[in-house]
């Protein structure tokens, strides 16, 4: 089965390449940086684990489907015909490129959407939480983290934000709303969306910012090859 399934793959790759498609290792190269796809929000982890999947479990955003192709059943992403200089134009905007990127990091992402569904389901008539759910729901589309998530995984909180001083106190606006603004530093890591008090972690930020909170929590992580 195994062998059945690479094989269908390669052939896969080599018609696609008939076609004009580049596959994305090829496009990166001999030792693939999936780092600034991700930090540009062009590729997300994926919900599941897959038992041939490529590429980390990383797949594309909605926004990188202007440059990619992902074909799920035989587990190949495509930099579409044409576009391969646009890509590679766009990588140069990396937001963060001397950032920290261990792509076995991050874990399966089907927890944070279970989280997002609950959330819906629970918003009821509440306009104001049924817009943070969908807007949790696009970001996560986008390959963002709620901060919860973050903090369940890693025990980092609020506080450490504060103790630190990637954020600072402010008055709370309503119950609802954060009771502190992101420093210029903060926002490196973490972005606010300001309609509905939404914390999130920025794409492919997860070990940087644990790398600052907690740099023996991560070094574990940070020293790997």
């Amino acid at each position: 089965m195994t062998a059945a399934v690479f094989e269908a793959r390669y052939h896969r790759i080599l018609r696609s390449r008939e076609q004009g498609y580049e596959e994305l290792s090829d496009f990166l190269g001999r030792q693939p940086q999936l780092g600034p796809l991700v930090r540009l929000g062009l590729l997300r982890r994926r919900e599941v684990n897959a038992e041939f999947q490529r590429y980390h479990g990383y797949v594309p955003t909605p926004a990188g489907e202007e440059y990619l192709l992902y074909i799920a059943e035989k587990e190949l992403i495509l930099v579409k015909p044409g576009l391969s200089g646009a890509l590679f134009t766009a990588l140069k905007k990396d937001p963060a490129p001397k950032a920290v990127f261990k792509p076995t990091y991050a874990e399966p992402t089907k927890d944070q959407f279970d989280q997002w569904r609950m959330q819906r389901e629970q918003a009821g008539r509440d306009a104001w939480r049924v817009q943070r759910a969908e807007e949790l729901h696009l970001a996560l589309l986008s390959g963002y983290m709620d901060f919860r998530a973050f903090t369940k995984r890693t025990s980092v909180g609020e506080g450490a934000l504060l103790r630190i001083e990637l954020a600072r106190p402010k008055e709370r606006a309503h119950e609802h709303s954060l009771a502190f603004d992101l420093t210029r530093e903060g926002q490196r890591y973490l972005e606010v969306r300001a309609a509905s008090d939404l914390l999130l972690v920025k794409p492919g930020m997860e070990l940087p910012l644990l790398q600052v909170c907690d740099p023996e929590g991560a070094a574990y992580w940070c020293e790997l090859p």
